[in-house]
């Protein structure tokens, strides 16, 4: 079987593909066509991956087919597009172009009131889409293993990201600064400097970080170096982002706060995650958080 999944999306959400996929090898040829960098992160999942902003997916939204034009993928048995499609242009165009596969064309997320994690969702859309997926359990195993290959590489430092999609997940980079303090005063013996973890949309706040002696900022660095960076993460702490979710897949142990996103919905998946919801910064928040950071710790120092 000859499978297309469909899902153009940032780096979190499109890696709660993985649980749906984590026995994809077993279904045939699957492809999944979505953004990078997420998808390159689905690779060892599944047969393909194809960039979604490259040439001819655009004929998936045109009304009047694009005579010189023509979808990367020729061919297929069964197709799940999670895509907002109200007029139902997508689904029209791909049964056009594959008039003898199943075609499902699905909302890329639960509704809002509704309390079940994006990855559960994912996986029982396709479950129902007729794929050989046990939504419940590839979810529920998810939280108790790696999704994604990890490197046995040494756990060494301890990674601070302030940053995420939306400034409505963000606590303010003054709180990120004391709890940096903090760590580093009430966490003793960690010998490779503190790394501050800054992307595009947190580049003002390199003097802010800058100014402390021995921390390491390191700026939107490549997805191959934030892989490494990751595998060699002591304790990891950040908000609800993607960055977060890759951390949390690859075995960090991840502090994740959350403000004012879903938990319910969006909680990061892995072995080794503790969440932390508090709509306010400020003392009791560093406090839960560094009571997580010695939790983690001395589960190192048990396991090692």
């Amino acid at each position: 079987m000859r499978i297309l999944i469909i899902r153009p999306a940032a780096l979190g959400d499109t890696l709660m593909l993985a649980p749906a996929l984590s026995n994809s090898h077993e279904w045939g040829d699957v492809i999944v066509a979505g953004r990078r960098p997420g998808i390159d992160f689905l690779r060892p999942l599944i047969s393909q991956c194809l960039d979604f902003e490259g040439p001819g997916w655009h004929a998936l939204f045109m009304d009047v087919p694009d005579p010189g034009g023509g979808l990367p993928v020729k061919e297929a048995d069964k197709i799940i597009a999670f895509l907002n499609d109200p007029e139902r242009v997508v689904k029209k165009n791909l049964e056009r172009c594959f008039p003898s596969a199943f075609v499902a064309v699905l909302p890329g997320y639960p509704r809002e009131d509704e309390p079940v994690h994006v990855a559960l969702y994912l996986a029982r859309a396709m479950e129902r889409s007729g794929l050989p997926v046990d939504a419940e359990k590839v979810v529920t195993e998810a939280v108790k293993r790696l999704l994604l290959l990890s490197g046995h590489r040494p756990r060494l430092r301890i990674v601070f990201h302030p940053g995420s999609g939306g400034a409505q997940k963000n606590h303010p980079p003054e709180f990120w600064l004391d709890l940096l303090r903090i760590f580093r005063k009430k966490i003793p013996g960690i010998e490779e400097p503190p790394v501050v973890l800054l992307g595009p949309a947190e580049e003002k706040l390199v003097p802010l970080f800058s100014g402390e002696r021995d921390v390491e900022i390191l700026l939107s660095p490549d997805m191959d170096r934030l892989s490494l960076l990751l595998q060699e993460t002591l304790l990891y702490v950040g908000h609800d982002s993607g960055i977060t979710h890759l951390a949390a897949m690859l075995g960090a142990p991840t502090i994740a706060l959350f403000r004012h996103s879903s938990v319910a919905q969006w909680s990061p998946l892995g072995p080794r995650v503790k969440v932390i919801q508090a709509s306010t910064s400020g003392p009791e928040l560093i406090e839960e958080s560094l009571k997580a950071a010695h939790g983690f710790l001395n589960e190192n120092a048990r396991l090692w």
